[in-house]
């Protein structure tokens, strides 16, 4: 019998990670850069952290080449007899270990990828961020981007004004404290003093009368300010371990002339696809394999978006 299931794939785009001036790089030759990773002997392909060990495997489907990042997991488990209730201990003979996998494809335009978790347990974008660094697929440090709709990005920039913005999120000292000022400083102080914290921030720009005309248009600007270095800085908008709410207020003029408040969830703004897919033992075909295909669908679906996303200045 086949096992469907609905998967969601994400994409990310590959961006530098110290140079705030210049983020985005010239397209990169990934398929050469995964034949040199698949010329590798696997301990040198293995990156160990605080969460685990990962490992990077190369696969070729659809004619071309692709990454499935590994979580290891431990070499003797438990298996239950479904009939019977019993539990067996399962034994994995020589130098082997369970592993989770997440598929990778690094797709035709721009330095965009395709993600796709096998499991809730499958390694994150932080650890294939992690992996990508020290592994040395790339000659400079990199950052992993979520794609937000262009839409979204046009609708803050043309905001009249920006009036607040909330975001929550989860420290983790694990990961790198982004640069900057404004609410950066935020996730600075929550890495360094909160780990075991969520925090929400929630800025306004007053609307009282007792806050003149000149000081409201300053904090509306700065506020728009702030909110761009943010959400540019979308290597911390991703995943459990990042943030989870990201939300603006913002002042939309019309062609008629009038304005109307509007909502924008940068979070829900993400493009990304479900997929339904099917493992069907018997067919031969390899679960990496179903997976990429679906990322491959997924990416024809949503070209438009992702194209027109990754070619806005930020």
């Amino acid at each position: 019998m086949p096992r469907d299931a609905i998967k969601t794939v994400s994409f990310f785009e590959i961006v530098r990670a110290k140079d705030e001036q210049s983020r985005r790089m010239e397209e990169v030759d990934w398929q050469r850069a995964l034949s040199g990773i698949e010329q590798r002997p696997p301990l040198s392909r293995i990156f160990s952290s605080d969460s685990g060990s990962y490992i990077g495997i190369v696969v070729t489907a659809f004619e071309k080449k692709h990454l499935l990042i590994g979580k290891i997991g431990p070499k003797n488990l438990e298996t239950v007899d479904l009939d019977l209730g019993a539990l067996q201990e399962m034994h994995l003979e020589g130098n082997r270990g369970t592993i989770e996998t997440t598929a990778v494809s690094f797709l035709p335009y721009g330095n965009i990828i395709g993600v796709m978790q096998g499991s809730m347990a499958s390694p994150r974008i932080s650890a294939i961020q992690n992996w990508i660094n020290s592994c040395g697929m790339t000659t400079e440090e990199v950052a992993t981007w979520p794609v937000i709709s262009n839409a979204a990005w046009k609708t803050l920039k043309n905001a009249e004004a920006v009036h607040s913005f909330e975001f929550s999120y989860r420290p983790n000292p694990a990961n790198s404290s982004p640069e900057g000022e404004g609410m950066m400083s935020y996730i600075k102080l929550g890495n360094e003093r909160y780990e075991d914290h969520r925090i929400t921030v929630k800025i306004e720009v007053p609307k009282t009368k007792d806050v003149s005309p000149l000081r409201r248009l300053r904090g509306q600007r700065r506020l728009r300010q702030d909110v761009e270095q943010l959400l540019s800085s979308l290597g911390h908008l991703r995943d459990s371990t990042g943030i989870t709410r990201a939300r603006a207020n913002v002042t939309v003029a019309h062609d008629d002339g009038h304005t109307t408040e509007t909502p924008l969830d940068f979070i829900l703004h993400r493009v990304t696809a479900k997929q339904r897919i099917s493992f069907q033992a018997a067919t031969g075909r390899p679960r990496y394999e179903v997976s990429v295909g679906a990322i491959l669908d997924a990416y024809q679906d949503c070209k438009a978006e992702l194209e027109a996303a990754v070619s806005t200045d930020r």
